[in-house]
This record gives C-alpha cells, sequence and structure tokens, in this order.
C-alpha cells in the first residue's frame, strides 16, 4: 500500500504545484508543530505573567519612589520647622542670658546700696550707743592682745575693713548695753519721781529711791535688762518685791506687785513679763515702784528711760511690745 501524499495547491492562472508527502512526514510535520504551538503557548503565558509582574513591580516601585518623594519633602519641611524653632530658642537663651546678666547687675548694685545703707545706719546706732554708755559711765574695755608664746601657723594679714571692725564693735557694745537697764518697765504715767519728796503717806519730808508708776491692777511689768533674779519675796512696806541682778553691779527693784511670774534664781530676758502692777505694802494706790541700783546705791532711773528713746523701741521699750 502506497502512503505517498499529495499536496497540490492551486494558482489563479491554473498552475498546479505538487508537494509529495508521506503519512510519516506529515505526522512527524503536525507533532512538530504541536510541539512549537504548545512551548509558544508556554513562553507566550510566561512572558505575559513576566509582563504583569514587572508591571505591577514597577507600579510600586513608583509608588514607593512617589512616598520616598513624599517623605523627603516632609523631613525637609520638619528640618526646616525644627531650625526654625531651634533659631527660636536660641534668641529666647541669649535673651535671657542677657537679662539674667542685667538682672546680677541690678542686685549687685542693690545689694551695695543696701549694705552702704546698713553700713551707714549701724555707725549711727555705734555712736548712740557709745553716747549712751559715756552718759551712764560705762567704760568698754578693749580685749587683750593675747601673747605670743606657745603659738604659730601661717601669716594671714588682717583685712583692713572697717565694716567688719564697726560691726564687730557694735556687737561688743550690744552684748555690754544687753545687761544695762534700759527703757520703762511699764507703760503708766509717773506719778512720783526720784530724789526729795513729800511721802505721800505721812506727807513728811523724804527721799524716793526710785520711780513710781500709776498702772491699773493686773498690769504687765517687764524686765529692762537680761540678769538673775535675786529675790522674790514679800518686802515689808515694798509688798511683793523682786530684785534682779545684771552682773555688772546693777540691779533693778520692782515693789508692790499683786504677783510674781519669775522666781529666784531665774534667768530673764530684756521684754520679758516678770510679774503684774499692784497694790501690796505701803501703797496708796495701784502702781509700781521701780528703782536702779549701782554697786548698792540708788541711781535716777529717769536718764536710763531718756537715753532708751534714742534706741529702737522695740529692743529697749519692751512695754511696746
Amino acid at each position: 500500500m502506497n502512503d505517498q501524499l499529495h499536496i497540490m495547491i492551486t494558482r489563479d492562472k491554473g498552475k498546479i504545484m505538487r508537494f509529495p508527502c508521506t503519512v510519516k512526514k506529515l505526522r512527524i510535520f503536525f507533532s512538530v508543530s504541536l510541539v512549537i504551538l504548545i512551548f509558544l503557548t508556554i513562553s507566550s503565558f510566561f512572558s505575559i505573567s513576566l509582563f504583569t509582574k514587572n508591571r505591577t513591580t514597577s507600579s510600586r516601585i513608583d509608588n514607593l519612589e512617589h512616598k520616598l518623594k513624599i517623605s523627603e519633602e516632609t523631613i525637609a519641611k520638619y528640618e526646616e520647622t525644627n531650625e526654625n524653632q531651634r533659631l527660636k530658642l536660641d534668641l529666647q537663651v541669649a535673651s535671657l542670658e542677657l537679662s539674667n546678666e542685667k538682672q546680677a547687675a541690678e542686685f549687685r548694685q542693690e545689694k551695695d546700696r543696701l549694705l552702704s545703707t546698713a553700713v551707714s545706719e549701724l555707725n549711727e546706732r555705734s555712736e548712740i550707743i557709745e553716747k549712751i554708755m559715756r552718759n551712764i559711765g560705762i567704760e568698754i574695755k578693749k580685749e587683750k592682745t593675747e601673747g605670743t608664746k606657745n603659738s604659730g601657723g601661717p601669716f594671714i594679714p588682717q583685712s583692713e575693713n572697717d565694716q567688719d571692725d564697726l560691726i564687730q564693735r557694735t556687737d561688743t557694745y550690744l552684748k555690754k548695753i544687753q545687761y544695762i537697764p534700759l527703757g520703762k518697765p511699764v507703760g503708766g504715767k509717773i506719778t512720783s519721781r526720784f530724789g526729795k519728796r513729800t511721802d505721800p503717806v505721812n506727807k513728811k519730808k523724804g527721799f524716793h529711791t526710785g520711780i513710781d508708776f500709776r498702772g491699773k491692777r493686773g498690769g504687765k511689768i517687764y524686765a529692762t535688762a537680761d540678769g538673775i533674779v535675786k529675790k522674790a519675796f514679800v518686802n515689808g512696806g515694798y509688798g511683793k518685791y523682786l530684785l534682779i541682778s545684771h552682773g555688772n553691779g546693777y540691779t533693778t527693784c520692782f515693789a508692790h506687785l499683786q504677783t510674781f511670774l519669775v522666781k529666784k534664781g531665774e534667768q530673764v530676758k530684756r521684754g520679758q513679763i516678770i510679774g503684774l502692777v499692784g497694790n501690796t505694802g505701803r501703797s496708796t494706790g495701784p502702781h509700781l515702784h521701780y528703782e536702779i541700783n549701782l554697786d548698792k546705791k540708788p541711781i535716777n532711773p529717769q536718764k536710763f528711760m531718756e537715753f532708751a528713746k534714742l534706741l529702737a523701741p522695740n529692743s529697749i521699750s519692751p512695754e511696746k511690745k
């Protein structure tokens, strides 16, 4: 049996072209064509898939690039904002530093002014205290310089500071004057002064060793200097009687009290309440008999009260507190 096949192709002019072919060749041709077709189909599928993936990837890359650009612009904007804020902060810090320096300069000027005023007031107060102490006959002895034996150490030159000397001198005066009876023990009116007088009970001529102050029964009596209570008892015509020693030859006496508010041996401070005004003993009415003694001899309290007016009322006139 003949497997020969003829493939004829007829042209428009009647010419016929013959292509002899066997079935086996035809089958091979179709098989190869099918394989090629399948290969082309698979290649096309993968090409289309790859193209799609590339397109998607490219779109994503474009999107990411767009976002990156936006981020860069945002970062640049933030950096610009931060730079502006930093510049503003630097300006504020510089302004604050300038303000602080100005305030510090003003504080230094105010400090110098206050110090100058304080030194001036302290010098004035020191002069007043010196005047008081000279007038009441008190001498401030300078401290003795210690010897040079059994001593040593590095040499440090003394600072020539008038302020320190003034403060030290005033401090010495204040410590000394703290134990001098100044001011009034009560706030009442004086009814009988120191010295010669007519006795209010027997109307005879006599000598009054203190000053009498009119007062209300129960009125407060104040110590006029620091000291120690030496006596607190009923002393005949003096009635209830207090004696305070100030440790420098001065003593103060308070008579006709209604009540003691301190006891023997107790330390008292200037301005401390020590008793209440009364009418005990030889008395014609509620009042306080007040004495100042120097070396057991009575002296006139009047000048001590007058000099007290030169000093601060709160430090010398406790009855006004």
